[in-house]
C-alpha cells in the first residue's frame, strides 16, 4: 500500500509538473493580445506594400480586437526596415510585412547586412504575388519580346534597360530573362525608379511592379511586351507572359508577412489563420486585384518553402551575373 501511494503521489507530482510548464503557453494565448499590434513596412507611405499592409492590418486588427499600426522605415532598399523587425522583441506584437528582394535578393547581392533572413525571422503568410511588367515607351520599336530578343541577338550591347538599382527586384529579373534568352542587355541602375524616363522615350525598357505599370499601360502612356508570371495576368490579360516564350522563366515578386523569431509557435498560428481569412474576404481580395496581384494566403510551411526556393534562385542568379554590392 505505501508503494502504491507515493506511486499515486508521483503520478500527482509529475501530473501538476506538466501543467504548471504547460500553463504559461496556455495563458499566453489566451492573454494574447491585450495591446496594439505594430506592421513594419520598410518602405514609406503608398508604396505598394504599404497599401497591401493597410488593407490587411484594418480586418486583421478587428478579427483580433486590437488596432493595427503601420510603421514605415523606409530606406537603404528595405533594409532600414527588415533591421528594425528584426531586433524588435519576440513577442507576438510585431509583423514585418516585407517582399521577396529584401528576403531573398537582399542577401545574396549585398556583402554584409544587418540582419538574416532564416535566423532573424519566422515566416506567417505569403500575402501577394507581385507580377512585374516589361514596358517599353509608345515610340519604342519593339512590338513584342520576341522582337525585342530577336534584336538584342542581331547587335549584342545596344538594348539599354533601366532599373532601381544594381540587385534590385527589376535588375535581377531581367538578368534572369538574359540568361535564358542567350542576350546581353546594358544595364543603367537608377536611384530611383526609371518609369519617367521610360515613359519620355530616354530609356527604352524596364521591368515594373504590376501595381504602377497596369494602369499606364491601360492608359497608352506605356506599351507592355511581358509579363514576368507563369501565366498572363488577369489585369493585362492580352499581354503575354516571359515564359511562353521562355519556358520556365518565373520572376514575379512577392510580399508576405514575417515575425521575428522567436514569437511564440502558437501566435504564429494564430496570425497565419487570421490572415488568410482576411485574404479571403471578397472586399480585400478585389482592392488586391484591382493593385495588379494575385493574393495568396497559404501555410506557414509552404511559405518557408517559398523563402528557401527563393533566396536559392536569386542566388544562383546573382552569382551567375556577378551581382554584389560592398556594404
Amino acid at each position: 500500500m505505501p508503494h502504491a501511494l507515493s506511486r499515486r503521489a508521483a503520478l500527482t507530482r509529475l501530473g501538476a509538473a506538466a501543467l504548471a510548464t504547460a500553463a504559461p503557453s496556455i495563458w499566453a494565448q489566451g492573454r494574447w493580445p491585450e495591446k496594439p499590434i505594430r506592421i513594419v513596412v520598410p518602405f514609406a507611405a503608398g508604396v505598394s506594400p504599404d497599401v497591401v499592409a493597410r488593407i490587411v492590418g484594418d480586418p486583421l486588427g478587428r478579427a483580433l480586437g486590437q488596432p493595427v499600426v503601420i510603421d514605415n522605415r523606409a530606406g537603404a532598399a528595405g533594409i532600414i526596415g527588415a533591421e528594425a523587425a528584426a531586433k524588435s522583441p519576440a513577442d507576438g506584437y510585431t509583423l514585418f510585412m516585407t517582399v521577396n528582394s529584401i528576403m531573398g535578393i537582399n542577401p545574396n547581392v549585398y556583402t554584409k547586412l544587418p540582419y538574416d533572413t532564416f535566423r532573424d525571422f519566422a515566416p506567417v503568410t505569403q500575402v501577394a504575388l507581385v507580377p512585374y511588367v516589361l514596358i517599353t515607351g509608345p515610340s519604342q520599336p519593339d512590338k513584342g519580346l520576341k522582337d525585342l530578343i530577336a534584336r538584342a541577338k542581331a547587335k549584342p550591347g545596344s538594348v539599354d534597360y533601366g532599373s532601381l538599382g544594381i540587385g534590385s527586384g527589376p535588375h535581377v529579373v531581367m538578368e534572369m530573362m538574359n540568361n535564358m534568352a542567350g542576350v546581353q542587355m546594358v544595364h543603367v541602375p537608377y536611384k530611383g525608379s526609371p518609369l519617367a524616363d521610360v515613359m519620355a522615350g530616354q530609356m527604352p525598357l524596364a521591368f515594373e511592379p504590376a501595381t504602377t505599370a497596369v494602369p499606364l499601360v491601360k492608359s497608352g502612356k506605356l506599351r507592355a511586351l511581358a509579363v514576368t508570371s507563369p501565366k498572363r495576368s488577369p489585369s493585362l490579360p492580352e499581354v503575354p507572359a516571359v515564359a511562353e516564350v521562355l519556358p520556365g522563366y518565373d520572376g514575379d515578386g512577392w510580399q508576405g508577412f514575417y515575425v521575428p523569431a522567436g514569437t511564440p509557435k502558437e501566435i504564429v498560428e494564430r496570425y497565419n489563420t487570421e490572415i488568410v481569412k482576411v485574404l479571403a474576404l471578397p472586399e480585400v481580395k478585389n482592392k488586391l486585384v484591382d493593385l495588379g496581384l494575385q493574393p495568396v494566403g497559404n501555410s506557414v510551411e509552404a511559405f518557408a518553402k517559398v523563402s528557401r526556393d527563393e533566396f536559392d534562385k536569386w542566388g544562383k542568379i546573382a552569382k551567375a551575373n556577378h551581382i554584389r554590392i560592398d556594404s
